[in-house]
């Protein structure tokens, strides 16, 4: 396939108020389109439209897929699969992405999926690369389709270079460009200021407004853009010498990565145990559950206590030792939280990891060879995402300001300043005037990704026998925190459990001290 079908050929698109919507392929195959709009606005449906109508009009392209969203093309159109999941085509490992674009012009669309690898830059850079080189020889239209494209061409951060070759100098080789964003105040400025056609759906976020401001006539941007329903854009540039709202007819295929929708389910009655609706490890064990919650049942016994535990004297090294006059067993509650996050070296998937919390303090504890408490992540609950996420802009052993923040986060200097402004009174960072400028550090560690794979086996246990500390952390009160924290999670489980501890009461003379102990292990704890 060397040229376009027809220089007449049209893509249907949507409707407009006055009939139908349609734009020039050749437009499209050739020229830089931006399509832009929020989580929601029916950006990736709209380029799902676009690229059915490539296909079916012969129309040669690529389309770079960050999350599985396209691979349905193949339901009714001849398109080539290159990913990682079962039923792809072509696999990434061991592949001659040179050779990958060299023929690229003359075979089947390629859905290039890079949602389950782990250097997706570098395998896109790559391909992009060889096509370039491939079609300065050829000169043949060819488009390439980028979707999320503020992960490849931002606007601060590691690029793929080539992105703004191909942007400035890439027509007159016959290859088009068309970026995608949710968030275009994100993307590389200098790409998108190149885009001479313009899809763009709802925004809500001020500086992604202010960033498409220069694309619609006279000052601002319609009013109209911020409730804009799904699926409708204002198409402009060379789709439409004046702003046009278009609403995106419907797709012959099915997306990938559909928002699940409310169904008829089958309501169950309420069965009182800690730990996930599913089998429990005790269950799958054949133990009985009536006998308590799920927890860990202790490993030590009550007379041995006194014997483990550490007893001072009365005067440092002399004097009579303190008395152990009480033990008691109780059994404090933990969370188990899974984490629901993307991992992997080479193969990049949905997985779920645990970490644990004190359910008192909120505190991160490993419960591997007993209980080891961490501070910091305590300091988290209670704060937005968005703060968590200026928590991790700044440095503990450096100042930061808040333009820098505000523009890493792609967020309004207003905004961000607001949220210093609860930090610094919650005394999680520290506030500088310099110049007359202010600067924050960072008061508070932040805790590492966790790294659990294998939740806990967890056995009924007989609380009647003990007191048990209530939790006092709720999963409303860490969501945030975990969402900020560590890209891209969410919390997927929040299961309490009940954890072995023995109170101890010691006197010398009339001095009194309690202490915890770790009923696994009989170290002394600290909450």
């Amino acid at each position: 396939m060397s040229e376009i079908v027809d220089a007449g050929v049209l893509l249907d698109i949507g409707t407009k108020d006055d009939g139908a919507f349609s734009v020039d392929a050749n437009v499209v195959a050739t020229g830089r389109t931006c399509v832009l709009g929020s989580s929601g606005s029916g950006k990736s449906y709209a380029v799902g439209v676009i690229c059915e109508e490539l296909c079916r009009h012969g129309v040669p392209f690529a389309v770079v897929d960050t999350e599985g969203e396209h691979t349905g093309l193949k339901e009714k159109f001849d398109a080539i699969w290159v990913g990682e999941e079962k039923g792809s085509d072509i696999s990434w490992e061991g592949l001659d992405l040179e050779d990958l674009a060299r023929q690229a012009p003359d075979i089947s669309p390629l859905i290039l999926d890079v949602s389950d690898v782990q250097d997706a830059r570098g395998l896109v850079a790559g391909f992009m690369e060889g096509l370039y080189r491939a079609l300065n020889e050829r000169r043949t239209p060819y488009l390439v389709v980028v979707e999320e494209a503020d992960k490849f061409v931002p606007q601060l951060g590691a690029r793929v270079p080539i992105f703004a070759e191909v942007a400035r100098r890439g027509r007159k080789r016959g290859l088009g460009l068309m970026v995608c964003s949710q968030r275009p105040s994100l993307v590389d400025k200098n790409v998108l200021s190149q885009c001479g056609n313009q899809l763009i759906g709802k925004l809500i976020i001020q500086n992604d407004l202010q960033s498409v401001a220069q694309f619609f006539p006279g000052k601002g941007v319609p009013r109209r853009l911020t409730s804009l329903k799904t699926g409708q854009f204002f198409a402009m540039g060379g789709f439409s010498p004046d702003p046009v709202l278009v609403s995106v007819k419907q797709r012959v295929t099915r997306p990938g990565g559909v928002t699940p929708s409310l169904a008829v389910r089958v309501v169950r009655p309420y069965s009182r145990q800690v730990g996930t609706s599913a089998a429990s490890p005790a269950e799958d064990a054949g133990l009985p559950v009536a006998g308590g919650p799920l927890g860990l049942e202790p490993s030590i016994k009550a007379d041995d206590i006194p014997v483990l535990v550490k007893r001072e004297r009365s005067f440092g090294m002399f004097g009579p030792r303190e008395t152990v006059t009480e033990v008691t067993l109780q059994f404090r509650t933990l969370i188990q939280l899974g984490v629901r996050l993307r991992r992997g070296l080479i193969k990049r998937r949905f997985r779920t990891v645990y970490a644990y919390l004190d359910g008192a303090s909120g505190k991160l504890v490993s419960v591997g060879s007993g209980l080891e408490v961490t501070v910091g992540f305590e300091k988290l609950i209670g704060l937005s995402t968005l703060q968590v996420e200026i928590l991790k802009e700044l440095r503990p052993d450096g100042d930061t300001s808040v333009l820098d923040v505000a523009s890493a986060l792609g967020e309004s200097r207003g905004t961000v300043s607001r949220a210093l402004g609860v930090l610094n009174e919650k005394r999680l960072v520290r506030s500088v005037e310099v110049r007359k400028k202010k600067l924050y550090r960072r008061l508070v560690d932040l805790p590492p990704v966790p790294s659990g794979s294998v939740p806990l086996e967890l056995v009924p246990v007989d609380q009647t026998r003990a007191k048990a500390v209530g939790p006092k952390v709720e999963e409303s009160d860490i969501r945030e925190a975990v969402k900020g924290l560590w890209n891209g999670a969410d919390v997927d489980t929040f299961d309490p459990f009940l954890y072995p501890v023995f109170k101890v009461e010691l006197v010398n003379r009339r001095k009194h001290r309690q202490v915890t102990i770790d009923g696994r292990t009989g170290k002394e704890l600290v909450f």
